[in-house]
């Protein structure tokens, strides 16, 4: 029993010191990617603009990310018990094509 202990002991130790490293090495990439996308920028557009191009990435990119890691909605009970069936993707593409047909024809019609 104890040498299994040690020996997941041992392993947890392992992957979480590979996983350290290599989220150092992840975060000096980003770093010179940074970097490098800051002196790009700076061929084209001012510091003021460069900036705000990068926050702006980086913000959109977090945004995203927190996203991703919000609770999945799917296994909520509340969600569980819906009695409406979940309508069709294609229904819904063809719908949405018609739809835009539509739209389009009447806007060619019409008198400018």
């Amino acid at each position: 029993m104890f040498d299994r202990l040690k020996h997941t002991a041992k392993d947890t130790a392992r992957r979480t010191a590979i996983g350290a490293l290599g989220s150092v090495f992840v975060a000096i990439g980003v770093a010179m990617l940074t970097v490098s996308a800051w002196l790009a920028l700076l061929l084209v557009t001012t510091p003021a603009i460069a900036a705000l191009i990068l926050g702006g990435a980086y913000l959109g990119v977090g945004l995203v990310i927190l996203g991703l890691s919000g609770p999945d909605r799917a296994h909520h009970p509340a969600a569980a018990h819906s009695t409406a069936p979940e309508p069709d993707p294609m229904a819904r593409l063809a719908t949405a094509f018609l739809q835009g047909m539509e739209t389009g024809t009447q806007m060619g019609n019409r008198k400018h």
